[in-house]
């Protein structure tokens, strides 16, 4: 149990030559040709740091990692999607299938990869001596097709090396979009349906399928690739209460500065969106879907809670949550 090896251990399929791979954790390791983005921890300032163990985290995979994690071996992977052996031509190809065998390993934490490996050795230990067998079930060979996802993680892992808009490359959050894609398309297939099977009632319920990309091993690749690449977040600021005052404080103020009907309209409008957008949480182009003949139909009625007066801002469409 040293080491990871293929789960096609000395299966020939088809007249191709039997898999024979077998390698330490430390020897599989990302292409030397073919790069992906790995983050690495930084500071507020851009500089990079890590604890020293943190150091090689995903530049290798780990001895027992497929105990945990289903694995193949690049050839192999590339038979069940290609149905054929790899070429010269293919090495993007089989430098994708490696990092996400790779991602799919760091699914899982060393802590949770060493742990099974112990148990495993353990317990072969304390049963080689009375001469039973070992209970773990066979961890191949499996099937000659892509029962689990592979095809959508090296479309993942292509469209990753893309230019993004914050970076050099697609952000995560991008590229699993390609994912969410396929579900969808498997779902509405023939296949899809003819394996699906849901649990619940009219509201809700949870569906059982086939889809590849529901696997076991696209959870953990899916889980690796994000814990690799990071995510790099550009989110808008808040508006604070303290800022919206300020606001219809200068808005009071050109107000009373304007000479003419034009120039109040025009102040009145942007303190009416500004208001409504931050009251409703709205996007802004959602506040233009006010209506405005019954924004003053209920202008004209005073309305009250306790001793505060508000104001009914009426819109059109849907909303949130609403679904009529």
């Amino acid at each position: 149990m040293n080491g990871i090896f293929c789960a096609n251990f000395a299966t020939p399929r088809s007249g191709w030559q039997a898999c024979h791979s077998v390698w330490c954790g430390s020897c599989y390791t990302p292409s030397d040709t073919v790069t992906f983005h790995r983050t690495l921890p930084q500071d507020e300032s851009g500089f990079h740091w890590s604890v020293a163990k943190d150091v090689d985290r995903h530049l290798s995979a780990r001895d027992g990692d497929h105990l945990v994690t289903p694995f193949q071996c690049d050839i192999c992977v590339f038979r069940n999607i290609q149905g054929r052996n790899p070429g010269s031509h293919d090495g993007l190809v089989m430098a994708c299938i490696r990092q996400a065998n790779l991602d799919a390993c760091w699914g899982r934490e060393t802590a949770t990869v060493s742990s099974p490996l112990r148990a495993v050795r353990q317990t072969i230990q304390l049963l080689s001596p009375v001469g039973v067998k070992p209970p773990y079930p066979a961890l191949g060979p499996f099937p000659v097709a892509d029962t689990m996802g592979y095809t959508m993680a090296i479309t993942m892992l292509l469209k990753s090396r893309q230019p993004g808009k914050y970076a050099t490359y697609q952000q995560f959050e991008t590229i699993r979009k390609l994912r969410a894609g396929y579900s969808n398309v498997h779902m509405a297939s023939l296949i899809g349906q003819d394996s699906l099977r849901f649990m619940g009632g009219d509201k809700a319920k949870q569906y059982i399928c086939s889809c590849p990309t529901n696997s076991l091993w696209f959870d953990r690749f899916a889980k690796g690739c994000l814990s690799r690449m990071g995510q790099l977040v550009k989110q808008d600021r808040a508006v604070s209460l303290e800022l919206m005052h300020a606001l219809c404080s200068l808005l009071e103020q050109e107000w009373e500065a304007a000479s003419d009907i034009k120039s109040r309209s025009q102040v009145a409008r942007l303190g009416a969106y500004s208001v409504i957008a931050f009251c409703g949480s709205f996007r802004g182009p959602e506040v233009f879907m006010t209506d405005l003949f019954g924004l003053i139909k209920y202008g004209e009625e005073r309305l009250t809670a306790g001793d505060k007066e508000y104001v009914m801002i009426p819109l059109l469409g849907r909303f949130k949550n609403e679904v009529v």
